[in-house]
Order: C-alpha cells, then structure tokens, then sequence
C-alpha cells in the first residue's frame, strides 16, 4: 500500500474536523491552555489552526539535510569572513556592525542559532530559501505553544490513533539544550568561577523588548535545567571585581554565560553604554556570549548576493553551490553597477532593505503601479537596498473560525521557519497568510507542525 502524501494527510485531517462540525469541545479546550501561556501574558492576541502543518518523514529528513548543508556553508562564510577582509566588503555591512561582528566569541559554532525561513512547495516537494535569521530569533514560543494548544483537542487525538507515529516539535527546549552546549565549547567554560554545564545566565536584551515575555519561557527551561537564569537589560551590564575578580556583573550578580537576543540593529545603538560593555567582557573572556553578534552577517540581503560571487562558489564544495543555485532565492544589492531594467518586469521581484533581518519596508512589485515601481527602484538604487525574487507563498487550507465563531476553512499562504542549531533541524515554525508579502500578511495564523512517520 503506498504512503500517504502530505496533501492527502492534511484533507484526511480537515475530513476529522468537518465530521465533528469544526471540533468545539477539542478547541475550548485549547482555547483554555493558550490562556495560561506566555502569549495571553503577553496580551498577544494568537490566532492559531485547529489543523496542523503536516509533513512526511521523507519531507522531514529532505529538512534535516538542508539544516546540515546550510549550517556548514555559513560556518564556512562567517570563517572566511573574519579573516578576510576584502571578502567582507563584499556584505556592504555598517560599519558600526561590521566591529562587533569581530569580537571573538571563544566557542566552536560561528552560528549556534538561526531560523531559516523557507517556502515550501508540498506538491513539488521542493523549497526556496527566502532568508536567514540569527539574532532576536522568534516564533519558537508561538510553535511550542500551538503544538500544546493542539493536544488538547479531540480532531489531533483521533488523528493520532490512525497514525501513530506522529510528532511534533519543542523549539525552546532545543535552543536552551544548544546555548548550554555552546557554552560547554567555551574556551574559559571550566575556569575557576565559571560552571561547566549550569552557569549563571543572563539572557540580554533591549529594554521593554518585544520580546519580553517569550523570553520568560525561555528562563523556565533553563531554571529547569539547572541554570541560575535571568532577563537582564542593556542598561545593567557593568564589569566590576567580585571576590577580587574582575567579572560581568548585572543587578542580580556575575554573569558568566549571556543569550544575546537584540538583533543587530538594537544592539549598535546601545554600542557605548550595555552592548559595549557586553563586547568588552566577551573579548577578555569574562563571559561567553551566545548569540547573534558574530553571525548577524547571515541575516543580511548582502549574505544572499554574496552566496552568488565567484568568492564564495570557490570556498564552498560543488554540493553546496549546486544547493544555493537551487534553494536560495535570488538576491542583488542595487548599486550604480547594477541595471535596473533587469527588474522592470514587477511580477518577479520584491524590494527588501540590505542591512538586517526586520521585514519592515519589504514591498512587492505587484503592490505597485509600472510608474511607482520603477521610481521606487532609483530611490533604492541611492540607498543601496535589495531586490530578491518573488516566490510565490504555497496554498495551503487552514481550519478557523470566522468572525461569528464558526468553523470555517480558508486558502492562505504559507511560510515554514526551520530551526537549525548547531547545523542541526531542532524544530519548525508554519505560519500562513494573504496578502502580497509575509511582512504585510492579513491575519496571520500560526500551525502547529506535524510528523507523521509511516
């Protein structure tokens, strides 16, 4: 008997849920969980499916090889980035970032986190790589909580004893599991003060963050794990003898690991209070830093282009150019050199600021009249923004409710976030959306993902 597909899995699911008239016992039930999570802490309003994302376990492992290839093409990038100096002119990067992306980190992994975020065509079973992000990393909370939200109700438990071998993901434990792995790479991680595997942590980030109450969940699993861990703010970093010892200190006491989660456009604004006081320590090996800070060059439009140059395809082994040239969308940095008639034809391309990872001011060409389209390409062409191609989001069917609270099912695209720490797939994010891009979705809805093994 042939496996099921993808497809076929997710109209046998949707098949469930129009049979118990949309589930509304399994997703009260669910309702009531999501209360008691960071999200209703954080009065975020989540709007979740009541059928997950799901993939196969030939899809998955497709997933677990792509985490491994993209993982040693940027620990082979960042390399060569920090000891060549022409080749990281070619990111185009500020200078004011460029510095703290050189400050040595003492541990084995150039980039021990990163969100990859790809569209995924289940019909094709193929996918396009649309960025990558390594500081300030999100959603992995929002895919945790949904997967929980999801347990609860009766649809995914009549699912599950059709299909056993079914499983999900738990992001936040994984990167907790990385961070502490990083920190036991750490070249000072066995001296004196500092713990082996439960060190004193501080997770930093900007003041009234975002992020804030993400992060709380984030410090549960570590305080689990045996950690001695706390949120601690820019402002309250200081470096100060203790025990006639010079450490990192915040107002809780030393510091001898920090989870940096500010993406690299917060963190050079506080570049001469916290964040440099952070850059110090970390040089002078009073604390290991995991984070962003030395990776942030892959989140950029530049990491894209430069993926492209004769540079990079002779770093890289004939593999890994054969997988850029077929995953990674296609990405230039509009500078003089660049012809801009090449992306007059709208429908195929998208503008997107260079520097960092912030989906602000990302606009299709189809948002846009021939007329406004091309006087928006010379205004980018002057601030050196970027132009990528545009993929169209894979359709997928999402079970809701409607304003009136009945149970309905919509069209919307699709994107996946792929979690790959230490070069490995430790999770993944489904979101899905209308609208012409993911920066600009209309209700956005997150969906648990789902393994079924078979």
């Amino acid at each position: 008997m042939a496996k099921a597909t993808a497809i076929e899995l997710r109209e046998e699911y949707l098949q469930l849920l129009r049979q118990m008239d949309g589930d509304p016992s399994g997703r009260e039930a669910a309702e009531a969980h999501l209360s008691q999570s960071y999200a209703h802490q954080q009065g975020k309003d989540l709007h979740w499916a009541m059928n997950p994302y799901i993939i196969t376990g030939e899809q998955y492992q497709s997933f677990q090889e792509a985490a491994a290839t993209i993982g040693s093409i940027m620990e082979k990038v960042m390399a060569k980035y920090q000891r060549d100096r022409n080749f990281r002119k070619l990111f185009g990067l500020d200078p004011r970032i460029e510095e703290l992306t050189l400050v040595p980190s003492g541990c084995h992994a150039a980039v021990p986190l990163s969100r990859i975020d790809v569209f995924y065509d289940q019909e094709a079973q193929d996918y396009c790589i649309c960025g990558i992000v390594t500081g300030a990393i999100d959603g992995m909370a929002d895919a945790a909580v949904v997967s929980r939200a999801l347990w609860q109700t009766q649809a995914y438990r009549a699912f599950q004893k059709e299909h056993g071998q079914t499983r999900d993901f738990d992001p936040v434990k994984e990167c907790v599991l990385s961070i502490l792995h990083t920190y036991g790479s750490w070249a000072n991680a066995e001296e004196g003060r500092n713990h082996p595997t439960n060190p004193s942590l501080a997770v930093v980030d900007v003041p009234n963050s975002q992020r804030e109450a993400e992060t709380k969940t984030f410090l549960s699993c570590l305080r689990d794990l045996g950690c001695y861990a706390r949120a601690t703010t820019f402002d309250q970093l200081k470096i100060m003898k203790v025990g006639g010892v010079k450490q990192l200190v915040d107002n809780e006491g030393p510091v001898t690991c920090v989870w940096l989660r500010a993406t690299a456009e917060e963190a050079a604004a506080y570049v001469n209070g916290g964040m440099g006081t952070l850059i110090d320590a970390t040089r002078r090996g009073l604390v290991c830093t995991v984070g962003g800070y030395r990776s942030w060059p892959c989140c950029t439009r530049g990491f894209l282009k430069v993926l492209r140059t004769r540079e990079c395809r002779d770093l890289l082994s004939r593999a890994e150019n054969a997988f850029i040239a077929k995953h990674f969308i296609e990405t230039y940095v509009l500078d003089p050199s660049v012809g801009l008639s090449d992306f007059y034809d709208q429908e195929n391309w998208i503008l997107r600021t260079a520097d960092g990872h912030d989906a602000k001011g990302i606009i299709a060409g189809t948002q846009l009249s021939k007329a406004e389209w091309r006087k928006r390409l010379v205004k980018s062409l002057k601030r050196h923004d970027a132009v990528s191609e545009h993929v169209d989001h894979e359709p997928v069917v999402v079970a809701t409710v409607n304003e009136q609270g009945e149970p309905c099912e919509l069209e919307m695209g699709a994107m996946l976030g792929l979690y790959v720490f230490e070069s490995k797939l430790c999770g993944i994010k489904a979101s899905a959306g209308s609208g012409y891009t993911i920066a600009h979705w209309d209700g956005p809805v997150e969906m648990a993902c789902v393994v079924v093994d078979e």
